[in-house]
């Protein structure tokens, strides 16, 4: 068969193969007779009109009117509210995820600029009840409590302080305390017997004092001096005080060949009082003038029974400078005075003695020092035949006339405290006659209220 035969065959079976009960394909636009609510799948519909799978077709009539659109205005959305945060140490978020909690209404108080400064600067600081930034000030509360944090010397130092007070019966109001109003100053370490601080302060002060004797010294051939003993002194006000200088006992050794043997005993009883007449706060100034008694009380064997009496009247001096000096101030103190007995029998001298301290840091802690003193006997004594003296240790009431020493020292002081403190220092002859003194060292220890 031809191909032309073959395509109308094939036509002609395809016409045949259609369903009887077909119907031509509705209209693809709805019909615009109808009311716009029988065009979608209602009853009003035409029932011989299949459903059509994708809904009513939208029609002109369906559509709104256009809406003016109003010009776009930009305000600013509120914050996101914070995504609960759960950590290892503090539990289940406090809020479901998605939640927010509204700010509270209260209105918030602002806090002046000045009072968070000064909070924040000033640790020491201790705000209202009503201080708004609770917060910050207990933080800096906490700051203070820990940068002022009281340690064990300091209490110690309290603890001392009242039982001084009790031993010295202060129960007026603190009148028998010592004067702190100076308290950068230090005691001279050094010639302690004469040698006095111009403060008017209420102190026990044990002393020890070690004097090595020259070897060619003809009376003790070598040996050393020694004197184990305290002060003490009472502030009867920021001005007059009452001083015992020397109470203890001293012990003498000679090398063999001495005329001399080794004894240990009583020493003289050193006291009187002290009047403070300047106190230049602003300064830092101090002068204060005095009347010691020397009283031969002791030990024969010794050598501390010499004469009857010798009056000391002196001057003491004290001085702050430099005290804006970043790495620390420095003290001056000077004291003179001349001693002179009241019959031949003891030997009468002239003494002057210098102090210079650096108080480090300004943080009244430690103090290195250097020390001068000056001692010249001026009269002849009569009651041992020698021809040297013993300076402040020992009047032997030898004929030492016109014999002088000068003798340096250094060492340092160191306040644990304010109600404790202990010095030391190593002294040597710089010039003049040696005599009974080769080298010193002396220690102390001041316990003070």
């Amino acid at each position: 068969m031809p191909r032309s035969g073959w395509i109308a065959l094939t036509l002609v079976t395809a016409g045949f193969a259609a369903p009887a009960g077909a119907q031509p394909l509705p209209p693809i636009a709805p019909d615009l007779a109808q009311p716009p609510t029988t065009l979608s799948n209602s009853p009003g519909r035409d029932p011989a009109r299949p459903p059509s799978v994708l809904g009513a077709p939208v029609g002109v009539a369906d559509r709104a009117p256009a809406r003016p659109v109003a010009p776009a205005t930009f305000t600013d959305a509120p914050p996101a509210p914070p995504s609960p945060v759960r950590g290892a140490a503090f539990g289940a978020p406090s809020a479901a995820p998605g939640a927010f909690t509204p700010a509270p209404t209260a209105p918030v108080q602002a806090v002046p600029a000045a009072l968070v400064d000064e909070a924040v600067g000033r640790t020491a600081y201790t705000p209202p009840s009503s201080d708004p930034i609770e917060f910050l000030n207990t933080r800096s509360a906490l700051r203070a409590k820990e940068g002022t944090k009281e340690k064990e010397s300091a209490k110690f130092g309290e603890a001392l302080g009242e039982k001084l007070g009790t031993v010295f019966g202060d129960t007026n109001g603190g009148w028998l305390r010592s004067d702190h109003m100076f308290d950068g100053f230090i005691s001279p370490v050094t010639n302690p017997f004469l040698f006095e601080d111009p403060r008017s302060l209420t102190e026990v002060r044990p002393v020890f004092i070690y004097q090595r004797v020259p070897g060619e010294q003809r009376d003790f051939r070598g040996g050393n001096i020694s004197f184990f003993g305290a002060q003490a002194r009472v502030a009867l006000s920021d001005r007059w005080s009452v001083v015992m200088n020397k109470f203890g006992g001293v012990s003498v050794n000679t090398n063999p060949g001495s005329a001399f043997r080794d004894e240990t005993g009583f020493a003289e009883l050193w006291l009187g009082p002290k009047y403070t007449f300047w106190r230049g706060e602003d300064t830092g100034s101090l002068a204060a003038a005095g009347l010691q008694f020397q009283l031969p009380v002791g030990s024969r064997a010794a050598f501390q029974d010499t004469g009857t009496l010798s009056l000391v009247p002196y001057v003491s001096y004290g001085q702050n400078f430099l005290r804006d000096f970043r790495l620390g101030s420095f003290n001056f103190l000077a004291s003179t005075g001349y001693s002179f007995s009241t019959n031949n029998r003891r030997s009468d001298y002239y003494w002057l003695s210098a102090h210079l301290d650096f108080d480090a840091g300004n943080f009244h802690r430690f103090y290195p020092l250097v020390e001068l003193n000056w001692l010249i006997n001026t009269t002849n004594g009569r009651e041992r035949p020698m021809g040297a003296e013993g300076r402040d240790l020992i009047n032997f009431g030898a004929a030492a006339r016109g014999a002088g020493l000068l003798t340096g020292a250094f060492g340092a002081r160191v306040k644990l405290t304010e109600h404790a403190q202990f010095g030391a220092a190593f002294e040597f002859p710089f010039a003049g006659r040696k005599d009974f003194f080769r080298h010193r060292f002396t220690v102390d220890f001041i316990l003070r209220y």
